[in-house]
């Protein structure tokens, strides 16, 4: 673990000249940052228990960033630690940056409105403080470096202690570490640092084929902010599980489940092998994920919960216009070929471009084989082995009209991810009712305040429940679950609270019929 001082002071002036001019400067084996203020210089000789620091179990002794918190990794976020913060903090921001070789400053995180009681970020943190862009893409989230050119790369890693509370207010949803440098500058009472190299060459395992067989397939078709980080046994796939399409639509049969943000971030993204191999004995898949669409949104297999002796999803009219619905965590993901998703490229592309990514390494294809002939499927776990581009070979998984629609056991040996499939999910609420019949369903969002709305008919009484103790009588009619996710000092009052302790996110719900009127409290669930 490597500890470096801090730097404190009160004039922001200095403090942004100094930190300019510390951008570019700095080795990653370097121990501590000496700066000097206007009245003291803090040396080695004069670092104690009092100052302000940060550590990284992620930043070894000899100044390098480990590479699990890089592409050549699962892509986590590393831990930090940090001790001692000026009197009267009110919040931190964090800042890492890349040290601008090239002349062109970069930053992989940018987070803010982390709460002052904080005393560090465990690694893969997700959904704590709100995110801000970072120089690779649209991806709120934690940007492993990735740099391509040879030789050590230099990162740095700034928390800045501030006298501003949450929720910090900016002019852009999404911004820029410049954007946010500027919005904290008067406001900063300290800062802690830390610096780290790391190297990439081109036989690191992020820079493998068969990682970019994966990377290359989400980076063309995904449309929403997805990565792909690769150890030298598997490719991490992280999103947060929602995709570009509209969900929702023409559902006939609900348990008023709705799509929320998931964590499958880092080392909790979805892990495909990149080697894959044959296994002595078909795999059976016949609850929960079996793979992951190019946008980041979980494949399962047809059946309902608990098995295919509870009836098909689509059969039983569970599915959107899309082929996918909400499950119990709250998770959006699909039963069925991803329609919507395959529709924003040709028909044809899909026969040699996947589709999706089978748990066990093996690619996911549209409804053809290359050759544009319809796919043949063996008796086994409905693939072939049909030479195919842009996956491994040995065995491939194509989508159908029929059940099982995509796979029916896998061929190949699966990742953990199938064993440890309920570790993916946190659900937040009981379901609400057991399904029943709907028509005219839609999901939409209210532009007079950003709550999403899910609306339906139900030409049947229901009961709905909120914490699975309680019930609510519902006379046949249009309703709306109206929901939102919680941000700033609402979701800080939502967490602060007892049975909230150790969760990260939360959204407020309400329940209304057709004039707007409801038979139960709004509630506020988190996870």
């Amino acid at each position: 673990m490597i500890q470096f001082a801090f730097f404190l002071f009160r004039a922001a002036a200095v403090l942004l000249s100094v930190f300019i001019s510390a951008c570019g400067g700095g080795g990653g084996s370097s121990n501590v940052v000496q700066v000097t203020t206007p009245s003291t210089t803090s040396t080695p000789d004069t670092i104690n228990s009092n100052l302000f620091t940060l550590t990284s179990t992620e930043v070894g002794q000899d100044g390098l960033l480990s590479s699990d918190s890089t592409c050549d990794g699962s892509g986590s976020s590393p831990s930090l630690t940090w001790r001692n913060p000026p009197s009267g903090t009110k919040s931190f921001a964090l800042l890492m940056s890349t040290d601008p070789g090239d002349g062109v400053l970069k930053y992989n995180w940018v987070n803010y409105n982390l709460s002052a009681t904080l005393t560090g970020l465990s690694k893969n943190s997700i959904l704590v403080g709100t995110y801000g862009a970072g120089s690779d893409g649209p991806t709120l989230a934690y940007q492993p470096p990735c740099s391509q050119g040879p030789g050590l790369k230099k990162y740095k890693f700034t928390l800045y202690a501030l006298s501003s509370s949450t929720p910090l207010k900016t002019s852009t949803s999404a911004p820029t570490g410049a954007d946010l440098l500027t919005l904290i500058a008067n406001g900063i009472l300290g800062q802690a640092s830390i610096e780290a190299g790391y190297s990439r060459t081109s036989t690191s395992s992020g820079a493998s084929a068969a990682c970019q067989w994966v990377r290359s397939s989400i980076q063309v078709s995904a449309h929403v902010p997805v990565s792909v980080n690769c150890d030298e046994k598997y490719a991490y796939v992280s999103s947060k599980g929602l995709p570009s399409h509209t969900m929702m639509n023409g559902i006939l049969a609900t348990n008023l489940q709705v799509p929320t943000a998931q964590n499958f971030w880092g080392s909790n993204g979805w892990k495909i092998p990149l080697t894959p191999e044959i296994a002595v004995n078909p795999v059976s898949a016949v609850d929960g994920p079996i793979g992951v669409a190019v946008n980041g949104v979980p494949l399962f297999n047809p059946c309902k919960q608990g098995g295919c002796q509870n009836g098909d999803t689509k059969v039983l009219g569970e599915l959107d216009v899309c082929n996918g619905h909400a499950g119990r965590a709250d998770d959006y993901h699909y039963h069925a070929a991803p329609t919507c998703l395959m529709a924003t490229k040709p028909d044809s592309y899909w026969n040699t471009h996947p589709v999706g990514w089978a748990l066990d390494g093996y690619g996911i294809f549209g409804f053809n084989n290359p050759d544009g002939q319809i796919a043949s499927r063996d008796g086994v776990c409905g693939g072939n082995t049909s030479s195919v581009s842009n996956a491994p070979p040995g065995y491939s998984y194509h989508v159908t009209a029929v059940s099982p629609y995509i796979l029916s056991c896998f061929r190949g040996v699966p990742s953990p991810d199938l064993a440890n499939q309920a570790s993916k999910f946190s659900p937040m609420r009981q379901p609400p009712v057991t399904p029943f019949g709907v028509s005219n369903m839609t999901l939409s969002t209210d532009s007079s305040d950003a709550y999403q709305v899910l609306e339906f008919t139900s030409d049947k009484s229901f009961t709905s429940t909120q914490n699975g103790k309680d019930s609510y009588a519902n006379s046949p009619g249009t309703y709306k679950i109206r929901y939102k996710a919680l941000a700033d000092s609402d979701l800080e009052m939502a967490l602060a609270k007892t049975e909230n302790k150790g969760k990260s996110s939360c959204w407020a719900f309400q329940f209304k019929n057709s004039t707007g009127a409801s038979n139960q409290p709004d509630v506020i669930y988190c996870k």
